[in-house]
């Protein structure tokens, strides 16, 4: 029990297959924080972060991996040397400002970026990203005038 209670705590009880559990527990966090749960499922809700494990190790190519492991301990590093502590370990606000900072400095190209696209991606083209969307995969007929009440989501696709 005493060793129980010094044991690293992390986000998830996700394992990694490909990354290392500090930076799967930092994409988790940043991912979380991306797209949060609200009405609809949050971006771990819909297990954006395994899916991003296993693109790194099963789809990314040499020079990917390469950069974006360059990119996310060039994040790690700069988090731990500005509050002194792991990304994981600092508190929501101070990650969320973080994150914000980094979103708006940089170009494109940036490692947050980047992730955040991932983010993205994965969430919308999974099954429960659809449905959050109400994806429509096989459309009926076209319908070019309807009428969209205040209170409904965006459609993607037609009714």
């Amino acid at each position: 029990m005493t060793l129980e209670s010094c044991a690293k705590t992390r986000p998830t009880s996700d394992q990694p297959q490909y990354l290392n559990e500090e930076q799967f527990d930092t994409i988790w966090q940043m991912a979380e924080l991306i797209l949060p749960k609200t009405d609809s499922p949050g971006a771990n809700d819909v297990g954006v972060t395994p899916f991003i494990d296993q693109l790194f190790g099963q789809f990314f190519e040499d020079e990917e991996k390469a950069r974006y492991e360059n990119g996310l301990s060039d994040f790690l590093l700069k988090c731990s040397d500005e509050y002194g502590k792991s990304f994981v370990g600092l508190k929501k606000e101070i990650q969320m400002a973080y994150l914000e900072k980094l979103d708006n400095e940089g170009g494109p190209d940036t490692f947050f970026r980047s992730i955040k696209q991932i983010v993205l991606w994965a969430y919308f083209t999974s099954e429960e990203g659809m449905k959050s969307m109400n994806y429509l995969p096989v459309p009926g007929r076209f319908n070019g005038c309807i009428q969209i009440d205040g209170n409904e989501k965006n459609l993607v696709g037609n009714r």
